[in-house]
C-alpha cells in the first residue's frame, strides 16, 4: 500500500505515513454528492409511481401494472436503504477510528515522534500534551519538557520539571535528573535564590547533600537554648562555604555584624544569639535566634594590697590570689582577659605614673569585676636610669668584658651586649637599686637575655653584678672592686 499523499510504501495496518504524517482512511470518506444523487433518484421514482396510479374504474390489467410498479418501488427503496446504511456505517467507522486515535496514547506518541522527526515542534507539543492527559507518564513529561525548552517556552519547561519533582510516580533516578535540569536552568541565569528555595523545600536528603553547596541553610548552634550553670563555648556552623553573621543582643544580624570565627563564650547573664548564613553565591539564610541564660557565681574583684597613690621609694605591687581562681592584669588601661599577663608574684612598681587593672577568672572561666590601681613613683635622686645604663657599660669596659660602650664583646666574639632597665627595687638590708638586664644581640639584630643581671645603687652610684634571686637571697658582687 502506498501513501496517497507522497507515494511512500507503507506497511499493512499503518494508520499514518511516517514520512509526511498523512492519515490513512480505512473506509473511503463519504461523499455528499452521492447521497444527494441517491435521494433524488428515489424521490423521482416515487413521484412517477404515484402519477401512474389509475382510478377505480380501470381494469385488472392496470391493477397488475400498478402491483408490479409497487414491487419495483420497494426494491429501489430497499436498495437505497441498504446504500444509506452502508454510508452511515462508513461514516461511523471513520468517526470510530478518529475517536480511537484521539484516545490512544500510543497513537499520540507515534504522531508526536513523527512531528519531532519532521521538525514540527508545535504540533509535536500538542500530541505529547494529549498523551499525558490520557496517561500519567514521567517519561512523556520529560519529552514534553525537552520540547518546551527547545521551543523557548521557559515557564512551561520549569513547570513541567516541577511537576515531575512533585509527582508520586517519579523514581529516584528520574527525581535526580529533574533536579539537575532545573538547577542547571537556574544556574545558567545566575538565579541562585531559586536554587536555594528549591533545595530548602525538598525533604529528600540525598538531593540536599548532592547540591548542598548551593544552599543557604540557617546556621546550626552547638548548644540548645536554655539555662546553664556554667560558661558555654557556643559554636555556630554551616554545611557549606560562606559567612556567618551574628549578634548577641537579639538584634537582627546583617553583613555589617560580627563575623563568626571562634566560639562565643557566654558567662553569667542572659544572651540572645541571633545569626544568619550567607553562602558563596550571596544568598542569605533565614535568621535563627536562641536565648541562653547563664546562671553561675562570679568571682569577687581582686584584692590588691598596694593602694593607689604617690611613692618615693621602690615598691612591690601585691595581689591576693584566691585558691580557686587566676589573676590577670594589664598596664595599658584596658580590661584584662584570660589572655592578658598572669599575676604570679609581686610586681615592681614602674617609675613615673602607671595604671594597673586586675581581674579574677574562676575555674569555670567566669570573670568578676575589675580592680584598678594608679601609682606614681618618683625617687629622691638626680641619678637617672639613663645614667645607670651608660655607667654599667663604662664599668664593663674597665673590667675588660666590653671593648667599648657600644657593647662590642672582648675576644673578637660576634655580636654585642646591650643593657635594658628592668625595675627599681629595694634589696633587703642593702638599699635601693636600679635592676638592669643584659641581652646578647647577634649580627641579624636578634636579641636574647643572657641571664646576667646588674644592680646599680641609686644613691651611691655603685655597680654590682646581682647573684641569686632578688626577692629571696640576693648577693651583690662589685664589678670593679
Amino acid at each position: 500500500m502506498k501513501c496517497p499523499n507522497c507515494g511512500t510504501d507503507m506497511k499493512d495496518g499503518d494508520l499514518y505515513c511516517e514520512v509526511c504524517g498523512e492519515e490513512i482512511h480505512i473506509v473511503p470518506d463519504f461523499e455528499p454528492e452521492i447521497e444527494y444523487s441517491i435521494s433524488e433518484t428515489l424521490s423521482g421514482i416515487s413521484e412517477d409511481v404515484l402519477e401512474e396510479v389509475p382510478d377505480e374504474k380501470q381494469g385488472s390489467a392496470v391493477k397488475k401494472e400498478i402491483t408490479a410498479n409497487k414491487r419495483k418501488l420497494k426494491r429501489i427503496i430497499a436498495i437505497g436503504a441498504l446504500t444509506l446504511l452502508l454510508i452511515i456505517g462508513a461514516a461511523a467507522a471513520v468517526i470510530g477510528i478518529r475517536n480511537y486515535r484521539y484516545n490512544s496514547v500510543q497513537y499520540q506518541i507515534s504522531r508526536a515522534q513523527a512531528c519531532v522527526a519532521s521538525g514540527n515542534v508545535e504540533e509535536a507539543l500538542g500530541f505529547y500534551q494529549r498523551a499525558v492527559e490520557l496517561e500519567e507518564n514521567i517519561y512523556l513529561r520529560f519529552q514534553l519538557a525537552a520540547l518546551y525548552e527547545q521551543n523557548g517556552q521557559n515557564q512551561e519547561y520549569v513547570n513541567t520539571l516541577s511537576f515531575i519533582i512533585s509527582s508520586p510516580y517519579t523514581t529516584e533516578d528520574e527525581l535526580e535528573t529533574a533536579y539537575k535540569r532545573l538547577i542547571a536552568y537556574f544556574r545558567d541565569r545566575e538565579d541562585y535564590a531559586s536554587i536555594n528555595t528549591l533545595l530548602i523545600n525538598t525533604e529528600n536528603e540525598a538531593i540536599r547533600n548532592m547540591f548542598q553547596h548551593y544552599m543557604a541553610a540557617p546556621p546550626e548552634f552547638s548548644y540548645t537554648e536554655g539555662t546553664y550553670a556554667e560558661v558555654i563555648p557556643l559554636k555556630l556552623s554551616a554545611s557549606t562555604q560562606g559567612t556567618i553573621y551574628y549578634t548577641t543582643d537579639g538584634t537582627l544580624p546583617s553583613d555589617s555584624s560580627d563575623i563568626y570565627t571562634t566560639p562565643i563564650f557566654l558567662d553569667t547573664g542572659t544572651f540572645v544569639i541571633t545569626a544568619m548564613f550567607v553562602n558563596e553565591y550571596g544568598i542569605s539564610s533565614e535568621v535563627v535566634a536562641k536565648t541562653y541564660i547563664i546562671d553561675i557565681m562570679k568571682p569577687p574583684a581582686p584584692e590588691v594590697e598596694t593602694y593607689s597613690g604617690e611613692y618615693t621609694s621602690p615598691t612591690m605591687i601585691k595581689v591576693v590570689v584566691p585558691a580557686d581562681g587566676t589573676v590577670y592584669y594589664t598596664t595599658d588601661g584596658s580590661i584584662p582577659t584570660d589572655h592578658s599577663a598572669q599575676y604570679r608574684e609581686a610586681i615592681p612598681m614602674p617609675l613615673g605614673k602607671s595604671t594597673f587593672k586586675f581581674i579574677i577568672y574562676n575555674e569555670e572561666g567566669v570573670c568578676g569585676s575589675c580592680t584598678t590601681r594608679q601609682y606614681e613613683l618618683v625617687l629622691p635622686t638626680d641619678f637617672t636610669v639613663d645614667m645607670a645604663l651608660q655607667g654599667i657599660k663604662e664599668e664593663l669596659v674597665l673590667s675588660g668584658k666590653l671593648l667599648d660602650t657600644e657593647g662590642t664583646i672582648a675576644g673578637n666574639l660576634p655580636g654585642r651586649y646591650i643593657y635594658a632597665f628592668q625595675s627599681a627595687q629595694t634589696l633587703a638590708g642593702m638599699g635601693d637599686f636600679y635592676i638592669l638586664t643584659e641581652l646578647y644581640e647577634d649580627s641579624a639584630g636578634v636579641q636574647n637575655r643572657t641571664g646576667t643581671i646588674y644592680a646599680v645603687d641609686i644613691y651611691t652610684q655603685t655597680y654590682y653584678k646581682l647573684i641569686g634571686e632578688p626577692f629571696k637571697n640576693p648577693i651583690l658582687e662589685l664589678i670593679n672592686g
